[in-house]
């Protein structure tokens, strides 16, 4: 079968319409049976042609239209599919490369993507690098603002993953998990990684503890459930010590004094117990199979000192916890959108600091949540340990997404402005960010070439529209009608490739300044 001429074929008695596009990199040929996407006019649906002895290989797939093809005196059938859940869950299962894997210990960046048609600019920034794609990276938080689900989450990367052809793997991350039971939602989706975040557990009254209150709570930690006995666990831990080698010469060494060890252990044991109940629940479901563990503490008061982390990756591996990367909170400020806010040389310490513990605890990579759009310390990250970093990215694509607006729709781009203005104050309660509404001038007085400059080349304005992502996504009319959503998705389609060259281009800044330049 001539595979180009046969859909070339299909394009002479399928196309009544002009806007039919082709995306050749998804061309595929499986068991004999043609594969490949189209745009029919903003819907992008699957083509399968096949001969007519493999209709029952295909009888999974849901369709909308369907015809018969003659080419080379031979008969072939052809079926136009939507792109949906069942649909994409076919795709998976014939297609390996549409489907998330582990990735163990390999460099990494983490790609969120919430609109779900981000996918595409992605693969084209990590193309030749040396990095691991989280293509499927999303919080239970963020899915619950942008009203999507883990499974649309996955389906939207398989399809993008098949539109651009790329065969190099990609895993997907159920990000910042609170709930025991977002576990089986994710896992009945099919991602592969699942980052816990124990911090509703941590007790950050521990630091300031009074002695008797702090005998107390350690003496009524639940031992039982820790699997040590409290004398046992004191002798173990009053014993334990750590040197660390710094690049200058210099020799740290880290041990617990009584009153530290009493302060950590009350401090983290819960989140600690926490995080090993959720490996435990997945290591029951994955039963033999890999899956990827990463803990997450960033989202603490104060930043994780090197004595908390050698605690932390020592009780996780005393309890039987393997886990593949750990997220500290570091030094300074990580706030949305924007670049890093503190002094460069105390992060580099303390960066170098937490590289030390978790090569001589581990391996393990250090995880940098928030991690989008911090230019600053990306040299200092490549020049200590670009092989043990899993770079987190996320609201930065739909920034660029927005350039993409404000570029060919400025009315449109106004209005998210506006609507981001009224809704700023409610939704930065989770996150961290300064940006004061009163730097920023009214979009109705900002001229359409200054758009971008004004709001997303402007810290203060990227994280207004940073962080109202969410309430700009799911905003209905009183009809029950998208203010903005479908209008959105339907300007970035049509300037499809403009979407993706601007994707691209962004998140490949980030991966040239963190990590190591090729493969």
């Amino acid at each position: 079968m001539g595979i180009l001429s046969i859909i070339n074929e299909f394009r002479r008695s399928y196309a009544t319409i002009s806007l039919l596009k082709i995306y050749d990199a998804s061309i595929t040929r499986k068991n004999n049976c043609v594969f490949f996407l189209i745009r029919e006019g903003l819907k992008k649906k699957l083509v399968i042609i096949y001969p007519p002895e493999k209709q029952e290989f295909l009888s999974g797939f849901s369709f909308e239209k369907h015809g018969l093809l003659s080419f080379n005196n031979k008969r072939f059938k052809y079926i136009v599919c939507p792109c949906n859940g069942r649909n994409a869950s076919m795709l998976r299962r014939i297609f390996s490369f549409t489907r998330p894997q582990p990735m163990g210990l390999a460099p990494a960046i983490g790609l969120g993507d919430r609109l779900g048609l981000a996918t595409p600019g992605h693969i084209r920034a990590i193309r030749g690098s040396n990095v691991f794609p989280v293509l499927a990276q999303q919080s239970f938080r963020e899915m619950e603002r942008t009203m999507r689900t883990p499974k649309e989450v996955l389906d939207d990367v398989s399809w993008a993953v098949f539109q651009e052809g790329y065969r190099g793997g990609f895993a997907s991350d159920a990000d910042h998990i609170k709930r025991e039971e977002d576990v089986d939602v994710a896992f009945q989706a099919g991602f592969t990684m699942y980052t816990v975040d124990p911090s509703d557990y941590v007790d950050f009254r521990a630091d300031k503890y009074i002695r008797r209150t702090l005998e107390e709570k350690f003496n009524n930690l639940p031992w039982d459930e820790l699997r040590i006995r409290k004398e046992r666990f004191t002798k173990i831990y009053l014993s334990k010590r750590l040197i660390l080698r710094m690049p200058n010469g210099e020799v740290r060494e880290i041990k617990f004094s009584e009153e530290s060890l009493m302060r950590t252990a009350v401090k983290f044991s819960a989140a600690i117990l926490f995080t090993a109940k959720i490996y435990r629940r997945l290591k029951k479901l994955f039963g033999d199979k890999k899956f990827d563990f990463e803990v997450s503490i960033d989202e603490a008061e104060k930043p994780t000192s090197a004595l908390e982390h050698f605690f932390m990756a020592s009780e996780l591996k005393r309890l039987g916890v393997r886990f593949h990367s750990l997220a500290p909170k570091f030094v300074g400020k990580f706030e949305k959108a924007i670049d890093y806010v503190g002094d460069l040389e105390k992060f580099k310490e303390s960066f170098i600091e937490h590289v030390l513990i978790s090569k001589s605890c581990g391996p393990y990579k250090i995880s940098i949540h928030s991690g989008s759009d911090k230019f600053s310390i990306y040299p200092i990250i490549r020049e200590i340990a670009p092989e043990m970093i899993h770079l987190k990215t996320s609201g930065t694509s739909y920034l660029e997404s927005l350039r993409v607006i404000a570029r060919r729709n400025p009315n449109l781009f106004r209005e998210i402005v506006k609507y981001s203005l009224k809704r700023f104050e409610i939704d930065r309660k989770s996150y961290h960010v300064s940006a004061d509404l009163k730097l920023i001038p009214k979009p109705e007085n900002v001229s359409d070439e200054n758009l971008e400059k004004t709001f997303l080349d402007n810290d203060v304005g990227r994280q207004i529209l940073h962080v109202t992502f969410g309430s700009i996504l799911s905003a209905k009319d009183d009809s029950g009608k998208w203010i903005f959503r479908e209008e959105i998705k339907r300007v970035l389609l049509e300037n499809e490739e403009e979407f993706y060259d601007a994707i691209a281009a962004h998140i490949k800044k980030h991966i040239e300044k963190c990590f190591s330049s090729t493969k």
